[in-house]
C-alpha cells in the first residue's frame, strides 16, 4: 500500500503512547446534576488520551472538521497549525527539525496522532467522517489509508457549497470533502441511507390528481391560462372532460418536470388504478455470469397469453418468487408480448434512497449565533450537520466532535433528539479559550432557548458537563513518581483500566475494602497505596483481604513493596506490582 512520507513523521508516529494522560475535572453541570453530554475545554490530543479509559472503543461516530490550513494566518480556527501551542508542541515533539517544516508537514505532524487515538476511540462497528478541502485533501487520503486502512473506505462525499472561492490565480472551488471511514467495514452493519425528502410531496401530489378521476372537469392548462385573461370559463361546457386515469398520469407526470428532485425520486412517475405511485424496475440477472437455467422461463403476457422476451442472463428471481411477484400485481407487461416485463416498485414501501456522493447546501448559520449574539467566524451549517449525523449513525450513538468550534454538532445532536425521540450523546473538545464563552454558551442557549419577540426559539432542553483536564498521573518533572496532587479516584481507575482495558468492573474506594477496585473477568484487582506511609505487601494483608468470590483465579496487587517470595506468590497465583514502577504508560 503507498504511503506518505513528510518531514517529521518518524517523531510523531508512536507520540500519541507518549502522550500523558490527565484525567477529565468537572468544572460544572448544567441542566442536570449528572449528564452523560460533555464539552472539555483543552488540546484534543491530552483530552483524547484522557477518554480512552471511559470510552476505547464505545464512540460509535465521529464527526470532525479538523483546520484546513488554508494558510491563513488570522483564521483562528481552520488554521490552528500557528497556534502557539501547536508550535511549542511541535518543538517539544518533532525537535530542530521543526523550525524547516513546511505548513504541510507541520498539519500532518499535527494530525497524525490525533487520527491515531481517534481509531482507539471508535467502536468496531463506527464511523468517522472528517470534514476537509483541497488544501490536505490527497495528503490526508494517505493518513486515513494508513491508519484506518484502504478497505474500509466507506467512500467520499462532495459537498457542493454553490459559493465558489473569490481564487483568481486556480480554478475557483466551491466544494468541500467529506470522508468516510469504518473501523471495521466487516462489522459496519448501518445502511448507509437517506429519506427521499420530497417522498411526502410526490405522494401528495399524486393523491390529488388521483382523487379528480371519474370528474367531470376542465383541463388544468385551460383552467390557469382563463384565469390569467380573466375569461368566463362558464362560457366553454364543451371543453368539460371526464377526468380519467391517464389523464392523473399526465398531470403527475408534468408537475415532476418542473420539480428539482434528485433521479432516485423521479423515477416515480406513474399512478395505477389504486392511487399508489411507482416504477418500474428491471429483473434480470445481474451478475455477469449467467443465472440457472431455471431463471430462464418465460412469462407470458396476460392478454395474449404469448411468451415475453427473457433478459440475456436470465431473471433476477428465481421462479416461486417470479409467481408470487405475478399473483401479487407487481410485474409490469407491455401493450403486448414484445416488451420485456419489469418489476413495479411502490414509492411508499421504498421512502429511503441510497446516500448520493453529492450534497448540495449553500446555507450559512451566521444568521442564526447572531440571533443567539454569540460571534463566531465560518460555523458550520446545523442543518447540514444535522443532516450527516441523522444519515450516518443510529440514533443511541455517542457522537466525539474533537473540533467542537462553536459547538454545531452539539446542536445538531440536542435537534436530532428532539425531533426523532433519540438518545444520542455528544462529546466536544475545544482547545482554544473560547470553549466556555462561546462553545459552552451555545449550548446553553439551545437548551434554555434564545431570541427575542418574533424571533425567540424555544429551548430543546438537555444538559451538558464541562470540564478541564486535571494533573498528569506522574510527575511532568520526574515521570518515575506519581503526582500527589492527583486525586487517589482517578488513579486507581487509571490503573484498573490500564490493566484490563475496561471500567466495567470497577468499584470505587470503599471503607469496607479500601484497596479493593474490583473484579475482571476471573481476576481481583487490589492497590494498596497510601500517600502518606509506605505500603508493603505482606502475609498479614493477604489475610484480610477478600476475594469477590469463589469464582476468583487469580490476585493482582499493587504496592510500594513486597515482603513475600516470587514463589509464594506464583503457588497462589497473585501477582504483585510495584508502585509507580509497575504502572502501565498508554
Amino acid at each position: 500500500m503507498p504511503t506518505l512520507n513528510w518531514i517529521g513523521k518518524e517523531k510523531v508516529l508512536t507520540h500519541h503512547l507518549d502522550v500523558p494522560y490527565r484525567p477529565l475535572s468537572l468544572s460544572y453541570t448544567y441542566g442536570a446534576a449528572q449528564s452523560a453530554n460533555k464539552i472539555i475545554h483543552g488540546d484534543n490530543l491530552l483530552a483524547l488520551k484522557s477518554l480512552l479509559p471511559a470510552y476505547e472503543g464505545k464512540i460509535k461516530c465521529i464527526y470532525i472538521d479538523p483546520p484546513y490550513n488554508t494558510g491563513n494566518e488570522g483564521w483562528v480556527y481552520n488554521d490552528n497549525v500557528k497556534d502557539p501551542k501547536i508550535q511549542k508542541w511541535l518543538g517539544e515533539v518533532v525537535g530542530k527539525e521543526s523550525e524547516d517544516l513546511s505548513r504541510h508537514d507541520k498539519w500532518l505532524c499535527m494530525m497524525y496522532p490525533r487520527l491515531k487515538l481517534l481509531h482507539k476511540l471508535l467502536a468496531e462497528d463506527g464511523i468517522i467522517i472528517i470534514h476537509i478541502d483541497e488544501n490536505e485533501y490527497h495528503s490526508f487520503l494517505f493518513l486515513l489509508e494508513e491508519i484506518f486502512g484502504s478497505t474500509n473506505s466507506l467512500g467520499t462525499i462532495v459537498w457542493d457549497k454553490k459559493n465558489p472561492k473569490g481564487d483568481t490565480k486556480r480554478i475557483s472551488c466551491q466544494h468541500e470533502s467529506i470522508l468516510l471511514y469504518a473501523k471495521d467495514v466487516q462489522k459496519f452493519d448501518l445502511l448507509l441511507k437517506q429519506d427521499k425528502k420530497n417522498a411526502l410531496k410526490m405522494l401528495a401530489t399524486a393523491k390529488k390528481y388521483y382523487s379528480k378521476i371519474g370528474q367531470t372537469i376542465y383541463p388544468e392548462d385551460f383552467v390557469k391560462v382563463a384565469k390569467k385573461y380573466n375569461i368566463d370559463i362558464k362560457e366553454y361546457k364543451h371543453l368539460k372532460k371526464n377526468y380519467s386515469l391517464e389523464d392523473a398520469n399526465a398531470e403527475f407526470q408534468a408537475w415532476l418536470k418542473k420539480q428539482d428532485f434528485t433521479g432516485g425520486e423521479l423515477a416515480y412517475k406513474y399512478i395505477d388504478s389504486s392511487g399508489a405511485v411507482y416504477r418500474g424496475v428491471s429483473m434480470a440477472w445481474p451478475n455477469k455470469k449467467q443465472a440457472p437455467d431455471e431463471y430462464f422461463i418465460p412469462l407470458k403476457h396476460p392478454l395474449t397469453g404469448n411468451a415475453c422476451p427473457v433478459p440475456a442472463r436470465g431473471w433476477r428471481n428465481p421462479p416461486q418468487t417470479m409467481q408470487r411477484l405475478l399473483e401479487e400485481g407487481r410485474i409490469l407487461f407491455g401493450e403486448d408480448q414484445s416488451t420485456q416485463p419489469t418489476r413495479k416498485y411502490f414509492l411508499h414501501e421504498n421512502m429511503q434512497e441510497n446516500i448520493s456522493s453529492i450534497f448540495r447546501y449553500g446555507g450559512s448559520d451566521d444568521q442564526l449565533l447572531k440571533n443567539m449574539k454569540i460571534h463566531f467566524s465560518t460555523p458550520k451549517p446545523c442543518a447540514f450537520s444535522k443532516q450527516i449525523i441523522k444519515n450516518l449513525s443510529d440514533p443511541d450513538s455517542i457522537i466525539l466532535d474533537s473540533f467542537a468550534g462553536s459547538g454545531t454538532t452539539a446542536q445538531a445532536v440536542l435537534e436530532l433528539n428532539k425531533e426523532d425521540g433519540g438518545n444520542r450523546q455528544f462529546i466536544l473538545i475545544e482547545m482554544e479559550d473560547y470553549a466556555e464563552q462561546i462553545t459552552a454558551e451555545r449550548v446553553r442557549r439551545v437548551i434554555d432557548g434564545y431570541g427575542e419577540g418574533a424571533k425567540a426559539v424555544a429551548g430543546l432542553g438537555g444538559d451538558f458537563g464541562f470540564y478541564r483536564l486535571g494533573p498528569s498521573i506522574f510527575k511532568e518533572s520526574n515521570p518515575n513518581f506519581l503526582n500527589e496532587d492527583l486525586e487517589e479516584e482517578e488513579l486507581r481507575k487509571y490503573i484498573f483500566y490500564t490493566e484490563t482495558g475496561s471500567l466495567k468492573g470497577y468499584r470505587e474506594r470503599g471503607a469496607e475494602a479500601p484497596y479493593f477496585m474490583g473484579t475482571y473477568e476471573d481476576r481481583d484487582y487490589f492497590f494498596f497505596y497510601e500517600k502518606e506511609e509506605s505500603c508493603h505487601l505482606t502475609y498479614k494483608f493477604l489475610e484480610q483481604i477478600e476475594l469477590s468470590s469463589d469464582e476468583i483465579r487469580g490476585v493482582v496487587i499493587y504496592a510500594d513493596l513486597s515482603l513475600i517470595g516470587d514463589e509464594f506468590l506464583a503457588s497462589g497465583n497473585i501477582i504483585f506490582k510495584k508502585i509507580p514502577r509497575d504502572i502501565a504508560r498508554i
